[in-house]
């Protein structure tokens, strides 16, 4: 993804996969990976026409469980 942007996002260790995988099951939404496992930095890519969208559901997996979007 070249033309991505990049957020990070904080959630718990425990709740790193879960959010992988639901973020990566919206295609297209984004792509996941770990920055710090211990801490639970996730970076997430993603391409700026599908912001909105990943916004939305960091704002619905923010209401089951800790996960923050840092600002940049």
């Amino acid at each position: 993804m070249s033309d991505s942007v990049t957020i990070t996002v904080k959630t718990e260790k425990r709740h790193i996969a879960y959010s992988s995988f639901i973020i990566e099951a919206y295609d297209g939404i984004g792509v996941v990976r770990t920055a710090d496992p211990v801490s639970g930095l996730l970076e997430i890519l993603v391409a700026p026409d599908m912001l909105p969208d990943f916004m939305e559901l960091a704002r619905a997996l923010a209401e089951d469980m800790p996960f923050k979007v840092i600002p940049a």
